[in-house]
């Protein structure tokens, strides 16, 4: 099995580093989609992603 991008890329090995990127990159991408965050603390970037349950799905018809 291939190794992750978190196992072999050095920049994101470390924890704190990996949080500090991680603010850098959504505010950065936040900002071209002209998107302004108020102030918050390194904190509040989550590493883990939610749990999606297969709900109902739309559909368009035309």
């Amino acid at each position: 099995m291939k190794k992750s991008l978190l196992e072999t890329n050095s920049y994101l090995k470390d924890p704190e580093q990996r949080k500090r990127l991680l603010r850098r990159s959504l505010v950065s991408s936040f900002a071209i989609e002209g998107i302004d965050l108020k102030e918050e603390g390194a904190g509040s970037v989550k590493e883990t992603a939610p749990d999606f349950t297969g709900g109902k799905r739309s559909t368009f018809s035309r």
